[in-house]
C-alpha cells in the first residue's frame, strides 16, 4: 500500500481525523470530502499504515468491490428494471460487507465510491446503522462544486473533514 508525504492541506485534514478518532465519540462514520486528485487516498493510506496492523484489511476500493459483486449477479439483473435491481444489489452488498467486517475491526475505509453516485445511494445512512460500539467507517468522497458533482448523503450522521 504506496503512500506518499502529506501536503499541507492533507495534514490539517488528517490532524482533524486523528483528533477526532481518538477524542471524538466512540463511533460514528466521518466523511473525508475533497475534490477529485485533493489526497483523500493518500491521507486515508497513512493513517491505516501509521495506526493499523492490518491495513489493507480495513481499505475497500468500493468502485472494484461492487464491481465484482455485480458480476456474481449478471443473470439476476439483465432484464428491465435493472437500475431498480442494481440498487437493492448494491445496497445488499454493503450492508453485508459492513456487517462481515464489523464483527472482527472497528475500523473500515470506503474509497473510489463514485459508482453510487448514479444510483442515488445514502451511504452515509447505511454506514450509521453499523459503525457503532467503538466502529468507525471511513468514507472518502469525491466533490467537485465546479462541476455540480455532489453526493446527497445524511449529513447530520457524519463528521465532515474536508481537504481544502
Amino acid at each position: 500500500m504506496p503512500i506518499y508525504p502529506l501536503d499541507e492541506n492533507q495534514w490539517k485534514a488528517y490532524q482533524a481525523l486523528i483528533a477526532h478518532i481518538d477524542s471524538g465519540p466512540e463511533h460514528g462514520t466521518i466523511c473525508l470530502i475533497g475534490d477529485f486528485q485533493s489526497g483523500k487516498t493518500n491521507l486515508v493510506k497513512h493513517l491505516l499504515k501509521e495506526r493499523y496492523d492490518n491495513a489493507t484489511d480495513c481499505y475497500v476500493n468500493l468502485n472494484l468491490y461492487l464491481l465484482d459483486e455485480l458480476d456474481k449477479q449478471r443473470a439476476s439483473i439483465a432484464y428491465a428494471g435493472a437500475k431498480a435491481k442494481i440498487h437493492l444489489l448494491i445496497q445488499i452488498a454493503v450492508e453485508d460487507l459492513l456487517d462481515k467486517h464489523f464483527q472482527t475491526r472497528n475500523l473500515l475505509v470506503f474509497d473510489a465510491i463514485e459508482m453510487i453516485y448514479s444510483y442515488e445511494l445514502n451511504l452515509v445512512a447505511i454506514t450509521d446503522r453499523f459503525a457503532r460500539d467503538g466502529k468507525y467507517c471511513i468514507i472518502c468522497v469525491p466533490e467537485s462544486k465546479k462541476h455540480d458533482y455532489c453526493l446527497d448523503f445524511s449529513w447530520d450522521l457524519a463528521r465532515e473533514i474536508r481537504i481544502n
